[in-house]
């Protein structure tokens, strides 16, 4: 390595301008303290000359010569990225270098430069400030509490608007590549796919030994944004390097821990000691060399090409799982996209959709979540253009409140009701049907029900009429994988064991009990879901049409079907066979060993007394998903995970939302595809 004789080491500056002169001013705080000497600096105008000389008082240059490069001990290059690989590959046959990331603005560019260091046996350091900020510090220390790598990690890295100069998104905002490679030890991407909106990108990358990264970064708004967010199984960080705070939360208990992060100097001049340290040969563990460079580079670089584009004029989709929400998304997508659709059954609408209790929702069931009234409100007007004929209106539906072990008093129900503008009447059902004793008020509404075989019809027609969509029935998926350039190949697998491979621009998972199941195939976050096996009775009784809800705790559920005199029973404890939130996200492989109809009935004719005749017809099972740890409210919301790389799955528990759900996903797909 070439060394000066110098023992204080010189440095000379190249670039002034907005962040350039933030460096000349950590350099002269520095040579105050005697660790420099700053030789002066260099400009691209005399205009900027005579601007640096008359506010710092140091000697400035408009052009790099042999001669000051001769005399200094290193160079700090602080120019715009497109100058970078012509002023490092004139300063290495004479100095070493710290130079602004990045590095250079294409692999191949970062690699003639790193060519050059080894010829000429210099220094090179590339300016990757947020290695030295206290936050990402802290967090290198702080990781390990995550005992396993992290299942996902999120960043926002956003400017404001007013701060863009219009260069290079990927490249200028390369501050997250990096914290990952410096915190996770340089880990390599397997695949990465880019979306862009307006100047802010979202990008998704699968690292070997990390699960899913997803970083949006660019400039929108008024407001400066950094935040890093790491999810394991066990516990989550997140950190704000804004606030220099890092939140560790213990998802077993919920017990959060604040950690607020300071160090005596700021970052700059932590990156700039760090460079005289290896100067003098010193070594560390957080030195971005040329060879951190160029990872940075080529992370960039992937970044920026591999922008999901419309190579096809459809789009391939896989839908996976043929159910009300499934085959609306196939419906929806089937507009402009190519559809497949998987269905292990040989039919559509076969398991949570046919196994359901049909009841078409206003709100009335969810009287501790304004959230999912809003949701329901939102998605009602688009399912009843096209399914109103599947709807069973003009018959009463009654909402009781039980006098003891309700969650939701009379008058909170009430109030939530009015609040919601949701229509009612103040009246009680038969007494043979309820045991009035046991309830404090009874509301009388008109909220329908769904005829099952109708609704059936009307999707069915649907999907016969688009010559875009293909169906697969009796075909299960085995498995799937993400190509480099973000692709994905689904493995399936039909009734007779014919194994087939595809590979599709997007897919939507819609197995409902089976939410997880995709992110297991690719390697995403596994959501945390609970799951309830449930059994659903259906009754005949000597009744007309009415429907009638205990609310709002451990009580029972009678509702009407299309057939008259049949109903479908459910105990909200009962019926409940096993409850559990399983470690891998998806129910158990293992069939059920007991029945509770016998418990079901008993339980519920202490409310409804008329199910003391009641006979049982059927008996369903389903197995169902709701999201984890929401006892508090019940909220029911549907719910869309976006994994990213073009992938969703639907958490969605009320017919009346898929029709908007598919909405909402085709609109993604727009957005990503054109």
């Amino acid at each position: 390595m070439a060394s000066k004789k110098r023992k204080i080491p010189s440095i000379l500056l190249i670039g002034v301008g907005r962040f350039g002169e933030k460096h000349l001013q950590t350099l002269l705080a520095t040579e105050k303290k005697g660790l420099i000497t700053l030789v002066g600096a260099v400009v691209a105008s005399e205009t900027s000359k005579k601007k640096i000389e008359k506010k710092y008082g140091i000697t400035v240059w408009t052009k790099i010569n042999d001669d000051q490069l001769k005399i200094v001990s290193a160079v700090d290059i602080v120019t715009p990225p497109e100058t970078h690989v012509d002023i490092a590959l004139r300063c290495l046959p004479f100095t070493n270098v710290l130079i602004e990331k990045p590095l250079a603005l294409s692999t191949l560019d970062a690699k003639r430069i790193e060519r050059s260091v080894k010829q000429h046996k210099r220094v090179l350091m590339v300016g990757h400030i947020f290695r030295f900020d206290p936050v990402v510090k802290k967090l290198k220390l702080l990781l390990p509490e995550l005992g396993n790598e992290p299942l996902s990690i999120k960043g926002v890295f956003v400017n404001p608007t007013s701060n863009d100069v219009g260069r290079d998104i990927p490249f200028e905002m390369s501050h997250l590549f990096d914290i990952v490679d410096f915190l996770f030890n340089k880990p390599k991407p397997e695949a990465i796919s880019t979306t862009t909106k307006d100047r802010v990108n979202t990008t998704d990358i699968k690292y070997q030994n990390l699960i899913h990264v997803n970083f949006k970064y660019g400039w929108n708004g008024e407001y400066k944004s950094r935040t890093m967010s790491f999810m394991s199984s066990n516990k989550e960080i997140h950190a704000d390097l804004l606030k220099n705070q890092i939140q560790v939360k213990d998802l077993a208990n919920g017990n959060i821990k604040i950690i607020e992060c300071s160090q005596p100097n700021d970052a700059l001049t932590d990156e700039i000691l760090q460079f005289l340290n290896i100067l003098n040969g010193k070594t560390s563990d957080n030195y971005p060399d040329a060879l951190t460079g160029i990872r940075i580079v080529e992370i960039a670089e992937q970044a920026r090409t591999a922008k999901v584009k419309g190579e096809n004029k459809r789009p391939k989709v896989a839908v996976i799982g043929a159910g009300i929400f499934g085959t609306n998304c196939a419906i929806e997508l089937s507009k402009f996209c190519d559809v497949t659709v998987f269905e292990k059954n040989s039919d559509i609408m076969q398991e949570a959709s046919f196994v359901n209790q049909y009841r078409h929702h206003w709100g009335y069931h969810y009287p501790r979540s304004s959230e999912t009234v809003r949701d329901i409100r939102k998605a009602i007007g688009s399912f009843e253009k096209l399914y109103d004929k599947a709807i069973i209106r003009d018959f009463p539906t009654y909402y009781c409140i039980a006098k003891k072990g309700s969650k939701t008093s009379a008058e909170e129900y009430v109030e939530f009701c009015r609040k919601h503008e949701l229509p009612f009447l103040l009246e009680y059902p038969d007494e043979n049907y309820v045991d009035r004793d046991k309830i404090s008020i009874s509301l009388k509404t008109l909220e329908p029900i769904y005829n099952y075989e109708i609704l059936k019809q009307l999707v069915d027609s649907q999907l016969i009429k688009s010559p875009h969509l293909t169906m697969k029935l009796k075909t299960s998926i085995a498995n799937g994988s993400i190509k480099p350039d973000g692709k994905k190949v689904l493995v399936s697998v039909n009734d007779k064991g014919e194994e087939d491979q595809e590979t599709f621009d997007f897919v939507v998972n819609a197995t409902y009990a089976m939410h997880n199941q995709l992110a297991h195939w690719l390697h995403f976050p596994i959501k945390p879901v609970r799951i309830d096996l449930v059994e659903t009775l259906i009754v005949k009784l000597d009744m007309p049409k009415i429907s009638i809800a205990i609310m709002d705790g451990p009580f029972t559920n009678l509702v009407p079907t299309q057939l008259d005199n049949l109903f479908t029973l459910v105990h909200i404890k009962e019926s409940i066979l096993e409850r559990y939130v399983p470690s891998n996200g998806l129910p158990s492989s293992k069939k059920p060993k007991l029945s509770k109809v016998k418990e079901t009935l008993k339980k519920s004719a202490e409310w409804l007394p008329i199910l003391s005749s009641a006979e049982v017809q059927e008996v369903r099972y389903v197995f169902r998903a709701v999201n984890a740890y929401r006892e508090h409210d019940d909220a029911r919301p549907s719910d869309i995970t976006a994994h990213g790389f073009g992938c969703w799955s639907i958490l969605g528990g009320k017919i009346v939302n898929c029709v908007e759900t598919s909405k909402e996903i085709a609109e993604e797909i727009i957005k990503i595809y054109h």
